[in-house]
């Protein structure tokens, strides 16, 4: 299997392990669509809003569900600067648990 395949299937797994564990408070259900385009070869992103919003992501709605994956674990989020966005980690294990 590619890496890209093996990439997606762990974030996939990680985004439904979490909602499994925390049946009161699931995802958005965009949260596995959104980690798959920020991380789809690397485990850093640093894409702007504006470049999410392009992928055809809610802008309004992209803040809070990246918010709502720091808090989960499947992110850390180091702040940038009004030139630099924000750069988030993915923090994945290899078998998809956060």
């Amino acid at each position: 299997m590619s890496d890209v395949v093996d990439r997606r299937e762990a974030i996939i797994a990680g985004v439904e392990a979490y909602n499994c564990a925390h049946p009161q408070a699931p995802l958005h259900r965009t949260a596995a669509r959104l980690l798959r385009v920020m991380f789809t070869t690397d485990d850093v992103c640093q894409q702007s809003l504006e470049a999410l919003a392009a992928e055809g992501f809610d802008r309004k709605t992209v803040p809070a569900v990246l918010r709502a994956l720091v808090d989960a674990g499947l992110l850390s989020k180091e702040v940038g600067s009004s030139r630099i966005p924000n750069t988030y980690r993915l923090r994945l294990s290899p078998a998809g648990e956060p």
